[in-house]
């Protein structure tokens, strides 16, 4: 009986730890998401970029956040 519960134990927290965590947004979709006016634009400090636009240009390292 014990070892039923160790072993449930031990495959519960094996899931847990190799969980890939896959639903975390990145840090960009983080920014493009608090800087987006709804419509596909996203408005940083005056200027109006598209989405794309905003993400290629947070590669380029152009946003400071």
């Amino acid at each position: 009986m014990f070892l039923k519960a160790l072993k449930a134990t031990a495959i519960f927290a094996l899931e847990v730890m190799l969980d890939d965590g896959g639903d975390k947004k990145s840090d960009q979709d983080k920014f493009i998401d608090e800087h987006n006016d709804g419509m596909g634009n996203v408005n940083f400090y005056g200027d109006e970029y598209t989405e794309q636009e905003a993400r290629e240009a947070d590669d380029r390292g152009e946003f400071y956040y």
